[in-house]
């Protein structure tokens, strides 16, 4: 093969490359555009947490990141009605048992129940825990180590991803049945509607989490059965976000902030007063 050959086969196959590349990263980008809040095609309203419909259920998935995030979210979820937000289903860190032991002591004092066997926190709980009150403990490995180097963080995020996609299938995204009960409840059914919400404040292990349910809304898993991202910044947070905040806010349907000054710098954001 001489020179002119060669450059010629190094020409085709990058326009050949191009050809199905562009048309490809077209279709990612509609699917990505459609999936964000601000393009959805069943509009999600601004919302507090207290708002659900007397009669709806709510299934809950809550992260906590350990330390002060854990801290000020079971400060927040303390205060929901465990008759109407259930199950709920705690996400936490493999390695942050401090966290858990929080929250069994939370729930327990609310005489709730445990719906997950501490020698069985991997398996699959949803199918015990749909239409039962009480809560459930699942792992999901942290995205970004404290110290780590950004250099490293993508890897570490993709580990965290491959799990955080199941975990989301399971324990957040309703059923066709869940659905069409809420559809019956419109037509004089007595029937009731199930919504699921995905509860974050940080930090950037819950990104993983958000990645999953933008994903599955661009596979084309319907808005009904897709949970509601919810993400409140932290208190501490006066005039910036934080770095979790920035990477979520183009991704949440509803973007709490504590301080006003934060609503008008990002206008997404609702302010609803100080939650904890």
């Amino acid at each position: 093969m001489n020179t002119h050959d060669a450059y010629n086969l190094v020409l085709a196959a990058i326009v050949t490359s191009t050809l199905i590349a562009l048309p490809l990263a077209i279709i990612i980008a509609i699917r990505l555009r459609t999936a964000l809040p601000q393009h959805r095609s069943s509009q999600v309203h601004p919302t507090s947490l207290s708002s659900v419909e007397p009669g709806t259920k709510c299934t809950t998935t809550i992260f906590l990141g350990s330390g002060g995030h854990t801290a000020e979210m079971l400060q927040l979820i303390s205060g929901l009605d465990p008759q109407k937000y259930f199950p709920r289903h705690y996400v936490v860190g493999w390695d942050d048992e401090a966290s858990v032991e929080k929250v069994h002591r939370l729930e327990t004092s609310r005489g709730q129940t445990c719906l997950t066997s501490p020698t069985d926190q991997k398996a699959n709980p949803r199918s015990r825990a749909i239409g039962q009150e009480g809560y459930t403990i699942n792992r999901i490995p942290r995205s970004r180590h404290v110290g780590q180097s950004f250099l490293t963080t993508p890897f570490t995020l993709l580990k965290s991803l491959s799990v955080a996609m199941p975990l989301i299938k399971r324990l957040t995204c309703l059923s066709q049945k869940d659905v069409s009960q809420g559809s019956a409840r419109v037509t004089g059914s007595t029937m009731r509607e199930r919504k699921s919400v995905l509860l974050m404040n940080g930090p950037g292990t819950c990104f993983a989490l958000a990645l999953a349910v933008i994903g599955a809304r661009m596979a084309g898993v319907p808005d009904a059965q897709t949970p509601e991202l919810v993400f409140v910044e932290s208190f501490a947070r006066v005039g910036t976000l934080s770095l979790a905040g920035k990477l979520l806010y183009p991704l949440c349907d509803h973007f709490l902030v504590q301080w006003p000054g934060l609503q008008k710098r990002y206008p997404r954001a609702e302010y609803i007063g100080v939650l904890v």
